[in-house]
């Protein structure tokens, strides 16, 4: 995906989205510092999408000034929450893509924070290899898909994902996963099928 691309995908979302986004950003890196600090590296891939809920959730409370983003509108509060999962983890994209210092062989400027709001650092093999363009999709594969073709799978995922939708999509998806994630367990494959075709659908409009 190009500048344009990203600038694109993020017209989908509101301005609170946007906002709220940023501090899940925040807190995710901090998290990674202080609790999380340690943790493998699979909990990083769900961890802005669960503080997105949660956030939202407090938002939209103190908006309407009930408990109902909390039982009866739940259901929007997870739309919503997601949504802010989703720009947060562009946000990492775009950062690790477009903002962080290389020197001139392609490695990361040491000199740089090396962590982003995701909660993953540039030790971890968050960058493309080659300097291209990091697919929207490679965070999420962290700790799931070997590092040497994540990039790859990502690739494959986003592309494969442009003409499908629904069940179809989410078929499309789990049967990539099975075959590039050996070390996921059933319920970590059937979570990250759900998460990763959620992404794509919001990625791409649908």
């Amino acid at each position: 995906m190009s500048a344009i691309h990203y600038l694109s995908t993020f017209r989908l979302y509101g301005w609170d989205v946007l906002l709220l986004a940023g501090v899940v950003s925040l807190l995710t890196t901090l998290l990674k510092k202080t609790v999380f600090d340690g943790a493998p590296k699979k909990l990083f891939v769900f961890l802005p999408f669960a503080i997105g809920i949660v956030l939202y959730a407090v938002y939209r409370a103190i908006v309407t000034l009930s408990a109902a983003p909390f039982t009866t509108d739940f259901a929007v509060t997870l739309e919503g929450g997601f949504a802010c999962g989703c720009a947060a983890t562009l946000y990492y994209v775009i950062y690790e893509q477009f903002f962080r210092k290389t020197d001139e062989d392609g490695e990361t400027d040491e000199t740089q924070p090396e962590e982003d709001g995701s909660g993953a650092t540039a030790d971890e093999g968050t960058g493309a290899p080659d300097g291209g363009v990091i697919s929207p999709v490679a965070p999420l594969l962290e700790g799931y898909v070997p590092e040497e073709t994540r990039y790859v799978v990502a690739d494959a995922l986003y592309a494969g994902a442009c003409d499908k939708e629904g069940e179809e999509l989410r078929s499309f998806v789990r049967e990539t996963l099975l075959s590039a994630s050996p070390v996921a367990t059933d319920a970590e494959l059937a979570a990250l099928t759900e998460l990763i075709s959620s992404y794509l659908e919001s990625l791409m409009g649908q």
